[in-house]
C-alpha cells in the first residue's frame, strides 16, 4: 500500500511539473503581430521582408537599415476597423428605433448580439524612425463578441473576447554592407485581456454582466523583444529579400496573471519590381514555424502584392490567414488615407468563425 501511495504521489508530482512547464496557449494573441499597418493588412499582411512606414516597428526590426539616407519618417496613424456583423447589427438597431414599440431596440440588439459576430478594433501609433533607431507609442484594442445559439449547456452563450495592448516600441538596426541587415526591437507592453462567456440572463442584467467581465479581467505589463535578420540582393529594377524573425524572444511574461506571449519563429520571402517612381512588391510570410500556438496552416500564411503608382497612390490585394484582402492608400504627406477589407478568423481552426472586417485610417507621414 505504501509503495502504491508513493507511486501515485510521484506520478502526481510529475504531472504537475509537466503542466507547469507546458506552454500556456490561452493568450488572446496568437501568431499574428500585435499591430500591422493598414495598407500592409490589405496586401495580405506579409511584412517580414517589407513593411509600410510604422509597420517595421512590429514586423522585422532589421528592415529600417535598408534604404537610402538616415531619416525615414515621422508618422501618425489612427485606424478604425468594424466587422460586417457589427455593421448589420447597427442597421437593425436603427430600423428598430423607428418602431413605436418601446422595447423593440433592446430586443433587436439582444437578438443580434447572439446571432451576429460583433467585431471592432481601434489602433493608434505615433513615432519617428531612422535607419538605425526608431521609437513609437502605440495602443490597440480589439473587441470580439461571438454569440452561440446553443452553448455547452444547450442554452444561448455569448463569447466575449477583449484584448487591449498599449506601450512603447523601439527598434535598433544596422546593415552589414548592402546585403545583410540585423536588428532588435524591444517593446514595453501593458496588456489587458477579457475572455469569458455570458448567458442571456447576464446580458439582460448590466450589473451582473459588468461584474462577470470585471472578474474575468486580467492586466499586467511585460517586455517583448523581436530579433530580425534580412538578406537582400538589389539591382536597378529588381530587389529580392529573405528574412527571419524571432518574435517574443524567450516568451514574453506579464505580471498580474496575464497569459504569456510565446516565442515564435517566422520566415518571409519577397521581391520588388520598380523604376524611379513606381513599384510592385510581392511577399510571402510563414509565421509560427514550430506551431507553438497550434493554429491551422492557413492561419499562419500571409501573402500578397502592393502596386505603388508614384509616391502618392497604391493598391493592394492578398491572402491573409486563409482569406482574401484588398485595399488602397492615398499619401499626400500632410495626411495619409488607407482603407480596405480583410477577413479575420476568431478560432484557431480556419473557417470556423470568420468575420469580414472593413477598415479606414487617417494619419500623416513626414
Amino acid at each position: 500500500m505504501f509503495l502504491l501511495h508513493d507511486i501515485i504521489c510521484a506520478l502526481a508530482t510529475l504531472f504537475v511539473s509537466l503542466t507547469g512547464f507546458a506552454d500556456d496557449t490561452s493568450s488572446l494573441k496568437k501568431s499574428a503581430p500585435i499591430y500591422q499597418n493598414p495598407f500592409d493588412l490589405a496586401s495580405g499582411g506579409a511584412t517580414l521582408t517589407r513593411a509600410t512606414q510604422e509597420g517595421v516597428m512590429f514586423s522585422n526590426p532589421s528592415l529600417p537599415a535598408f534604404g537610402d539616407g538616415v531619416f525615414r519618417s515621422i508618422f501618425y496613424v489612427n485606424k478604425v476597423s468594424v466587422g460586417e456583423g457589427a455593421l448589420a447589427a447597427g442597421q437593425d438597431v436603427i430600423q428598430a428605433a423607428s418602431n413605436p414599440s418601446s422595447n423593440s431596440v433592446l430586443k433587436t440588439l439582444l437578438e443580434d448580439t447572439f446571432k451576429k459576430p460583433i467585431y471592432g478594433q481601434l489602433d493608434t501609433v505615433v513615432g519617428a524612425l531612422t535607419s538605425h533607431f526608431g521609437v513609437a507609442g502605440f495602443a490597440t484594442n480589439k473587441l470580439d463578441l461571438n454569440g452561440q445559439e446553443f452553448g455547452t449547456m444547450g442554452l444561448p452563450v455569448l463569447e466575449v473576447k477583449n484584448n487591449g495592448v498599449a506601450g512603447v516600441a523601439s527598434t535598433f538596426s544596422t546593415s552589414l554592407g548592402d546585403y545583410l541587415a540585423v536588428g532588435v526591437g524591444p517593446k514595453y507592453v501593458y496588456n489587458t485581456e477579457v475572455n469569458t462567456n455570458l448567458s442571456v440572463s447576464d446580458v439582460t442584467d448590466p450589473t451582473q454582466a459588468t461584474q462577470k467581465i470585471t472578474n474575468a479581467l486580467k492586466k499586467g505589463s511585460g517586455v517583448s523583444t523581436n530579433v530580425g535578420v534580412t538578406l537582400q540582393n538589389r539591382t536597378k529594377y529588381f530587389d529580392m529579400r529573405v528574412a527571419g524573425v524571432v518574435e517574443d524572444l524567450g516568451n514574453t511574461a506579464f505580471t498580474g496573471g496575464v497569459p504569456p506571449w510565446l516565442q515564435t519563429y517566422n520566415a518571409g520571402v519577397g521581391f520588388a519590381l520598380h523604376d524611379m517612381t513606381n513599384a510592385l512588391h510581392c511577399a510571402l510570410d510563414y509565421r509560427d514555424i514550430t506551431d507553438v500556438y497550434g493554429e491551422d496552416l492557413p492561419k499562419k500564411i500571409y501573402m500578397g502584392c502592393k502596386l505603388l503608382l508614384t509616391r502618392y497612390v497604391g493598391f493592394s490585394a492578398g491572402y491573409l490567414q486563409g482569406w482574401p484582402s484588398y485595399g488602397m492608400v492615398l499619401n499626400l504627406y500632410i495626411f495619409r488615407i488607407e482603407a480596405g477589407s480583410y477577413t479575420k478568423d476568431g478560432a484557431n481552426q480556419s473557417g470556423l468563425a470568420a468575420r469580414k472586417i472593413y477598415f479606414a485610417s487617417l494619419g500623416f507621414e513626414i
